[in-house]
């Protein structure tokens, strides 16, 4: 195992749950991890309605809600905000190091279960269950867009380094693209052939060079895009659905699947799988420079892969 999976991240030497590091604070499932800008701190949102951040591998900070549980989590550029959205459409904005909530309003009537901010740090967007994505205002607390695309379960969000590219993807195995300028929704696609019994699409991320999009199904499936003319490049097929999708700065994507595993997968296609957690993997995320991998899981546990 140790061998295979230093195809992962260069930078990483071997991989193995032996290697990683098990954080536990979380009373239910952990359902979303984010890790922030500098890659010092990670942050966890679970069904227990917690936030905690992490430093050092030691929960720093906590937030404890009675709201409901956390799905969708976000570290703003800057690092020192984070925006949490949770089941019931509940979307917050907090500071930790204050332990202060800044704003807490509703998105729409659905469960919010993605977040991505902006490069600018002015405002951030939000996908939820109603079929909507909002884009908000961090110094008002407001919605000042709603974007409406296909009609079918909203599952996926991903928001290019840049800035400039924004995607989202739906049960109905349609991958869309929105213009971030004017929040006007542009070309859709749909990888999966019409014959086939599953397609709904559960997770998208952009690379960091934003030359490839990875579209996560309920299959197991990975396809690769190119997001400039939706023309394939690759697949993958994991054991199990895919719950989530990060790209390290290489290239390599790193997959949360329903079967416990953690997959990674390169250019070439090529899977090797990470074992660890003890149930399903809700969630991953990447440091920013590729040095380690953040990952959920519904076994109550957040786990550092590559950290020593």
């Amino acid at each position: 195992m140790h061998a295979s999976l230093t195809i992962f991240l260069v930078l990483l030497p071997t991989l193995a749950a032996a290697d990683s590091v098990v954080l536990k604070s979380h009373k239910r499932d952990v359902e979303t991890v984010a890790v922030s800008p500098d890659g010092k701190r990670y942050a966890s949102g679970g069904d227990d309605g917690s936030v905690v951040v992490w430093a050092n591998n030691t929960a720093s900070a906590t937030r404890a809600s009675e709201d409901g549980p956390i799905d969708a989590i976000a570290f703003s550029p800057s690092g020192k905000l984070l925006a949490i959205g949770n089941q019931y459409g509940q979307v917050t904005l907090w500071d930790p190091a204050a332990n202060k909530e800044l704003f807490s309003a509703k998105d729409g009537s659905g469960r919010v279960v993605r977040i991505a901010f902006l490069p600018d740090g002015k405002s951030f967007y939000t996908a939820s269950w109603d079929q909507t994505i909002r884009l908000w205002d961090v110094a008002t607390g407001k919605p000042s867009a709603k974007l409406v695309g296909p009609k079918s379960q909203l599952y996926g969000l991903a928001l290019s380094t840049d800035g400039k590219q924004l995607w989202s993807c739906y049960s109905s195995g349609d991958v869309t693209s929105w213009d971030p300028k004017t929040n006007k929704i542009g070309a859709t696609y749909n990888p999966m052939p019409k014959t086939a019994s599953k397609g709904e699409c559960h997770a998208v991320a952009l690379s960091t060079d934003g030359k490839t999009l990875a579209a996560g199904f309920d299959d197991g499936t990975v396809v690769f895009l190119n997001p400039s003319n939706g023309k394939e490049l690759r697949r993958a097929k994991l054991e199990d659905s895919v719950n989530s999708l990060a790209f390290a700065p290489d290239g390599k994507l790193a997959a949360a699947t329903q079967n416990e595993e953690l997959a990674t997968i390169d250019g070439k296609g090529l899977v090797t799988t990470l074992k660890g957690h003890g149930r399903a993997v809700t969630s991953v995320a990447v440091a920013p420079d590729g040095s380690h991998v953040i990952s959920g899981s519904m076994d109550m546990t957040v786990r550092i892969w590559g950290a020593k």
